[in-house]
């Protein structure tokens, strides 16, 4: 054991060993609040939440969707040997990989008060916690936001050359929006989203007249509440949480509408997406789906599925989708 600062009361450990101490104890995970953000109350059968898969595992299933679509040639652009929409995948499997984290705001400052007040220590522990999980739903959102503009500059390679990234996604969505509706629970994840980032007021305005200044509504309406969002954060405008993990809820509830925007938009470039491909690349024992019924529905469990007719060709996975 490293010798004991002078500084604090008599027999305490160092700082860094006391932090290392209390990160060990730690009753929480700093990627909690992804499956906080939304929670049924209902109990109905046909509630929109019932097999929705956790955020993370819904980042790892568009990650395999699109890793089996290049796998089986399904992209005209890419090999089989090829990564398949790398930047893409890329920013996915980050954001998938994160499972815990923690964060530490009084590193900065080197404040001691927690060694002599139980009171204080208790408060520093709880900027801890709300750092940690604040950290760990900016960086999820970071690389899905990475995954999200990398598809949007494969999907709308060629259209709307002038216009900026996430405008280009905006116009695109727009002019598609019946198509990108039919995304599982599309609009559902899109008003959670809406409604949970109006609780900033600094966010409320422009998420106001996005109907307003574009006219906007659907899967456009999104695109560009993903965007204002995204410039928020860049811009240094959302402060670390001070009582609650409420503000982490943004994020994830935006990260999953990017997500479900960069199904579509990788579905849109899958040539006969009426014809099937197996769930996972090189197992096939899982069964097959239609590519667009694979792509619209990844994020819920396979048991919940609208097959519409296509029982025989899930049948080989049944026993997989009673247990995802």
């Amino acid at each position: 054991m490293s010798e004991a600062d002078p500084r604090l009361p008599w027999g305490a450990p160092p700082l860094a060993e006391t932090r290392t101490n209390a990160q060990r104890k730690r009753k929480y995970r700093a990627t909690d609040p992804a499956e906080a953000y939304v929670q049924c109350r209902c109990a109905r059968p046909d509630c929109w939440t019932r097999g929705l898969l956790p955020l993370r595992e819904h980042i790892a299933a568009l990650f395999r969707a699109i890793a089996s679509l290049g796998y089986y040639e399904r992209f005209p652009q890419y090999e089989r040997c090829d990564d398949p929409w790398p930047g893409v995948i890329y920013g996915l499997q980050m954001a998938a990989s994160l499972d815990d984290l923690f964060a530490d705001p009084s590193y900065v400052t080197g404040d001691e008060a927690g060694f002599w007040c139980d009171a204080a220590w208790q408060r520093e522990e709880e900027d801890r916690e709300l750092a940690s999980k604040y950290a760990a739903a900016l960086i999820t959102f970071n690389f899905a936001w990475n995954a999200y503009e990398a598809a949007i500059e494969i999907s709308a390679e060629g259209m709307f050359p002038k216009d900026k990234i996430p405008v280009r996604a905006r116009r695109l969505f727009q002019a598609e929006q019946g198509e990108a509706a039919k995304i599982q629970a599309f609009e559902v994840s899109f008003r959670v989203a809406r409604h949970i980032c109006s609780h900033q007021c600094s966010l409320k305005n422009e998420i106001d007249s996005i109907g307003e200044k574009y006219g906007l509504s659907g899967a456009g309406a999104a695109a560009e509440l993903v965007r204002i969002f995204r410039n928020y954060i860049v811009h240094g405008n959302d402060p670390l949480p001070a009582h609650d993990d409420w503000p982490c809820f943004r994020f994830y509830a935006i990260t999953r509408v990017m997500l479900l925007l960069t199904q579509y938009l990788v579905l849109r470039k899958v040539p006969n997406p009426e014809y099937s491909v197996f769930i996972y690349a090189m197992q096939e024992d899982h069964g097959s789906a239609p590519a667009d019924l694979y792509m619209r529905n990844l994020h819920y469990s396979r048991s919940v599925w609208p097959l519409n007719g296509y029982q025989a060709e899930l049948a080989l996975g049944e026993e997989t989708a009673r247990t995802t």
